[in-house]
């Protein structure tokens, strides 16, 4: 990340009526966390997918969380209309670790997401043969207690892309244990879902969570946010027309931000 990305970013959201852009790297990708969750694979048994894990955390690695925080809080000294966030990537047994990586930064919003059963990335397409390897209905109830884990540690403000699992179509018969997990660890610290409409794009071709999801979310009182999951300029504010339309048919009339990580409401966009 560089200021003229950063400024790239800020541009195309205000093209997309996005009036402020919150920057949230993968924790992957700070040589701090490479550094002191370095081996976590290990425990999974598969050899070929210990070293699949690791290799992709060591090029993954792209800077440091200090520099990062740096740049981004110089940005939004400037007047740039940015927001401090990191996406934190779920590691269990290492929950101790994961605070100490985040507690010497004034974080706006921390994201919490699980993109690895043991040591395999089910949603990397480098990786996706394992899915023909493993029972879809397993794979869903591995991530259901992960996902369960991760809202129960306290640590993230927003579960990101929650029902995962689906982005490339492998689905079980009955997706309900999943939509439970994802309600549970929402409650345990009252953490936001995020509805992120870049699942759109994916072969799922569907936003993330599912309706369901949102529909009882909506009844247990529990806030969302709004995504695009740009991970390119261009997709900034992408698809948050449907993404508002989504929640306002689930019955939410208001998503939330969060600014040195308390919670501000604001109003759906209107219907064009």
């Amino acid at each position: 990340m560089t200021r003229a990305r950063i400024d790239e970013y800020v541009r195309a959201g205000a093209a997309a009526g996005v009036t402020r852009v919150c920057i949230t790297e993968h924790l992957f990708r700070f040589r701090e966390a490479y550094e002191r969750l370095f081996g976590w694979w290990d425990a999974d048994p598969d050899p070929l997918l210990r070293g699949a894990a690791q290799q992709y955390w060591q090029d993954h690695v792209s800077g440091t969380m200090a520099d990062y925080v740096r740049l981004i809080e110089a940005a939004k000294r400037d007047g740039v209309p940015v927001l401090l966030g990191i996406e934190l990537d779920w590691i269990p047994g290492r929950e101790a670790d994961l605070r100490r990586l985040l507690a010497p930064y004034d974080w706006d919003i921390v994201l919490g997401s699980v993109h690895w059963i043991g040591s395999w990335g089910f949603d990397e397409r480098a990786t996706a043969a394992e899915w023909d390897r493993r029972p879809v209905e397993q794979v869903w109830s591995d991530y259901a207690g992960l996902v369960r884990e991760l809202g129960a540690c306290g640590l993230v403000d927003v579960l990101a892309h929650p029902d995962l699992p689906k982005v490339f179509g492998h689905r079980p018969a009955d997706e309900t244990p999943l939509h439970d997990a994802i309600l549970h660890a929402a409650e345990a610290h009252g953490a936001a879902i995020e509805l992120n409409s870049n699942g759109l794009n994916k072969p799922a071709r569907e936003i993330y969570p599912a309706a369901p999801v949102v529909r009882q979310a909506r009844e247990r009182g529990l806030a969302i946010t709004l995504a695009s999951d740009a991970h390119t300029p261009d997709r900034v504010g992408a698809d948050f027309a449907p993404l508002a339309a989504f929640a306002r048919d689930a019955g939410y009339g208001e998503a939330v931000t969060f600014v040195e990580r308390k919670r501000l409401a604001y109003a759906l966009p209107a219907p064009a």
